[in-house]
């Protein structure tokens, strides 16, 4: 009951951002040019969607898919449908509420699976292993994720990333971990600071006086919100030692 309180508590915080995490439309589309264009016809499954910036994207650049968007916090599909709504794409986006570690999918249901920045939360090893049973035959998968991008970070990001992230791969470690999970890696690349700071961190950073006030007196709360000031510390320092890395991939039948 607690992980369940502490997740709402989180949800609740991001929400009225316009993302939930780092990420761009443009990066959006170039993770999605990578798939052959017999693939950009069928059911994509959205894991972990969040407010679905990323949706809205991929139905306006795929007008023949399907998404199935899942997040465990309803608000936040709430969010994307009227998103969805006011661009006319409510017809072809659909939302269920599921937690990602034990989604209530058929097995062998989607072309695509996509996720951005929600692997994260189980980590991508998990990820990989447990979300590819969805994907039909010769499907594909998307994840982008936080990665190391040297082998040698500097010890106050090293130690930051120990406590909450103690197994982030680098980005041939990632690249490794896909292809021994049985997927044939068609391309990777790196979400560009701006990924970071545009949709995610700047218009959080302006909303965390109206959180302090919003949660006085709620030391969990509070306690969040000083571990994103000091998240948001760790990456204007140290932005070119780690970040997101998209994986666009295909399950080897």
């Amino acid at each position: 009951m607690r992980f369940i309180m502490d997740v709402t508590l989180i949800c609740s915080m991001f929400e009225e951002l316009p993302r939930q995490g780092p990420g761009l439309d443009e990066a959006t589309a170039f993770a999605f040019s990578h798939l052959p264009p017999d693939a950009r016809r069928g059911r994509i499954l959205d894991i972990g969607c969040g407010s679905g910036m990323q949706d809205i994207a991929l139905a306006r650049i795929s007008p023949d898919c399907q998404i199935t968007a899942s997040d465990v916090y309803q608000p936040f599909l709430n969010e994307l449908m009227s998103r969805a709504k006011a661009a006319g794409l409510d017809k072809r986006i659909t939302t269920r509420q599921a937690s990602m570690d034990d989604l209530p999918f058929d097995e062998k249901s989607f072309d695509i699976i996509w996720a951005e920045g929600s692997a994260f939360i189980i980590g991508i090893g998990t990820a990989l292993r447990k979300w590819k049973k969805f994907l039909k035959p010769d499907g594909y998968m998307m994840i982008s994720d936080c990665t190391w991008f040297t082998d040698s970070p500097s010890d106050e990001c090293n130690k930051f990333f120990q406590e909450i992230s103690p197994d982030m791969p680098t980005v041939s470690r990632g690249e490794e971990m896909i292809r021994a999970e049985g997927y044939s890696l068609i391309g990777s690349f790196r979400l560009p600071d701006t990924g970071w700071y545009t949709y995610f961190y700047n218009p959080l950073a302006a909303r965390l006086h109206v959180l302090r006030e919003k949660y006085a007196g709620n030391q969990d709360a509070l306690g969040i919100i000083q571990g994103l000031e000091i998240e948001m510390d760790i990456f204007r320092k140290y932005s070119k030692e780690y970040g997101y890395t998209y994986f666009i991939m295909k399950l080897s039948s």
